[in-house]
Formats: C-alpha cells, structure tokens, sequence
C-alpha cells in the first residue's frame, strides 16, 4: 500500500547514489488550467490511477476490492472523514482511506513538492498532535485505533495507522524533493496501518483455503503453515511494489531497491514520516522481517501463552 514498514537510518551501502552530482533535468509536464476541476473529475482521475497505474501492489489490490476509501476532503472535513473511516473499518468494509486535495494552486505542473507538504500539513492539523512545521520536517501523523484482529478475532490497538503525504510534484527530477514514491496525481494523504493491512490479507487468505476464519480454526499445527505462507505472499508483493517503483525512478537522484538479501529496502525518506524537507536515504524492513514478528505474536496467542496485541509490532525495538 502507500504506507511502509519502519524506517532506520540505513546502515547499508546505496548502490549507484550519487545525489547532487547528477544534473537534475526537469521532466516535462502540462500544466493544466489554473480553473477548479469539479471534484467528481478529480475522484474518477484518482479512481482510475488506481485502478490502472498505482505501482503499489497491496494498494491496487484493496482498491480493487472496494476496501479504499477514498474521499474529497478539505481541512474542515478531517475529522468527520476520520469518523467515518473508523466507523468502516470497525464494520469490516475498509483497510486504507485516501483524502484528496482539490486544490488548483498544486495541480501537477503547479508549485513544488515543499509548497504542497506544507498545504497538506496544514489541511491535516485538525487530527494532529504537532504543529505544521513539525509535520512537514520528518515528523508522524499517528492515530491509534482499536478494532478486532482480523486473524485473532481479539479487540486490540492497532497504533501505526499513519497519514503519508503525496502529490503530483514528487516526479518531478527537477524537483529538489523528487522521489517518485511519493506521487499522487493530485495532493493526497493515506492513512493506512501495516499491521491492519497484513492481517486483513492473512484472513482472506483463510477464508479462500478454508472458508472460515483463522480464529475458528482449533489447531495451531494448523495455523502456522497458513500464516508463514501469507508472510511469503506479503513478501513478494512488497518486493514487486518497490521493483515497481524502482522501474520508473531516476536511482542517480532517488535511491530505491530491494537489498541483496531481501530483508530490507533502501528509499529516499523515512518512514513513518508525514513529509519531510530533507531527503535521505533510510532502510526499512521488509515482511520477511516484520511479518514474521507479527506472526509469532498471533502464534503465542493460538498456543495460549500470550494475549494478542497489535501495538508495537510495525516498529522493531518497541515491546509488543
């Protein structure tokens, strides 16, 4: 999906990055007409990049099953769009929600990718903790919620669902922010928690081999070869997703790669991050990583040696 796995700063060599010594040539964009576009326009453009040219495979594959929601917003509507999202995913009918900016002044083609985070920092304030500047410098946009595991069937917090900005000027190699990851064709926020998003696909995953889910299955033996080949999927997705990305980046600018050996990936920011000013390059863990941290936490609760809780486990080194 949009959202990632925790950053570190990278302890690893960054293949072929040679930063400012590549020229930056600017790609070449239409700007469109200054003049409002209707938001029911903006939606079917944005509806239809998903559907047909989202590089991120996990997101596709939620849109495709109509569990994206996916809303016009404007600062005064954050919250009742937080409210409702809520109210989706405690009723099972959504994993992620994207907030979409009509706003002309950053159409693609329009303004920088510095001038956009700010406006969708500022539109965010209403649900966060920190102010603007902390938002477009690195800092997280957080927000916990409590919800039934899909896999465990228990109530527990999720507390990594977290709000990423994009927009149209992040493909931009012109751009000193440039980072192709971060592309949206308009200005937009997702929020989505990776803890969430990898035990929904687990439950489909049951319910297409069993047709019930994980919970009402009584034998951990039977279990875990479940779980471990889901966190095989979840890998392959997630490495599809960055080699998809990879594909359409300038890597001389924006460093982005699966590591040799598959337990990281290299990007251009951190994460979790709302934006941030400074680029650099951060390695982050892949399912063969997390997911497996994950896994073993369901797996003590099927054994009956630990309750389930989903706080902490998107985040290496917090208790879980």
């Amino acid at each position: 999906m949009f959202s990632h796995s925790q950053a570190v700063a990278s302890p690893y060599p960054i293949e072929n990055y040679v930063g400012s010594a590549v020229k930056r040539k600017k790609q070449s964009a239409t700007c469109p007409s200054a003049v409002k576009q209707p938001d029911g326009a903006v939606i079917a453009d944005i509806r239809d990049w998903m559907d047909r040219r989202l590089h991120c495979v996990a997101g596709r594959r939620e849109f495709k099953r109509g569990r994206y929601m996916i809303r016009n917003a404007a600062g005064r509507d954050i919250a009742a769009i937080l409210g409702q999202y809520r109210r989706k995913l405690l009723r099972g009918e959504a994993v992620a929600c994207l907030f979409v900016f009509n706003e002309p002044l950053l159409y693609a083609g329009r303004a920088d990718t510095a001038q956009a985070f700010r406006y969708l920092a500022g539109q965010m304030a209403p649900i966060a903790a920190t102010g603007v500047e902390a938002l477009i410098d690195g800092g997280a946009l957080t927000t916990a919620i409590r919800l039934k595991c899909p896999v465990t069937g228990e109530s527990t917090l999720f507390d990594d669902f977290e709000c990423i900005a994009f927009c149209p000027q992040s493909r931009d190699e012109a751009d000193p922010l440039y980072d192709p990851l971060m592309f949206a064709p308009y200005p937009c926020v997702n929020l989505s928690s990776d803890v969430f998003a990898f035990s929904s696909f687990v439950a489909d995953s049951a319910l297409s081999a069993w047709g019930r889910p994980v919970y009402c299955e009584p034998s951990p033996e039977r279990i875990e070869p479940l779980l471990q080949l889901c966190v095989d999927r979840w890998q392959r997705i997630a490495t599809k997703t960055i080699r998809n990305f990879e594909a359409v980046t300038n890597t001389a600018l924006c460093p982005v790669h699966v590591g040799a050996d598959e337990t990281y990936w290299v990007a251009h920011h951190k994460d979790p991050a709302f934006a941030e000013r400074k680029k650099e390059a951060h390695a982050h863990e892949l399912p063969v990583i997390y997911a497996n941290r994950i896994v073993d936490a369901w797996m003590r609760h099927f054994r009956g040696e630990r309750a389930y809780r989903a706080g902490g486990l998107a985040r290496e080194g917090l208790p879980a």
